[in-house]
């Protein structure tokens, strides 16, 4: 601290000086702060089509989180249960959307549709 009060003594040390020196001795870390742009985004910004099939295997996960509940027992609202009864439009629009992007169908969506149609008996 001694050092500290005499370097602060120095003539011609600001406080613009000091406080320069301090954030230059600062460790530089990204900053999440809005700007004049906005905030920065890290990645490239997504393709619609990219956006849709996030947003379809999203849905699909949470009706397998909610048939994964079911099993267990719970009860499920209105809602989840309207969710749940969408899972096989949501699969199916999935492969149309992988489809038209690649040109080939995913196979490995057809079979889990096979067996997700014997568990939709209630």
């Amino acid at each position: 601290q001694l050092l500290k009060v005499a370097a602060d003594k120095k003539e011609g040390m600001t406080y613009a000086k000091r406080k320069a020196m301090r954030e230059a001795a600062k460790p530089k870390t990204p900053s999440t702060e809005f700007g004049k742009q906005g905030m920065v985004l890290k990645a490239a910004p997504k393709g619609p089509m990219e956006v849709r099939y996030r947003a379809l295997a999203k849905k699909i996960r949470q009706c397998e989180e909610l048939e994964a509940k079911k099993k267990q027992g719970a009860t499920l609202d209105k809602w989840q249960q309207q969710k749940l009864r969408k899972k096989m439009f949501l699969k199916a629009e999935l492969r149309a959307l992988t489809k038209e992007v690649t040109g080939e169908d995913a196979p490995e969506d057809e079979s889990e549709d096979e067996s997700d149609d014997e568990s939709d008996d209630e």
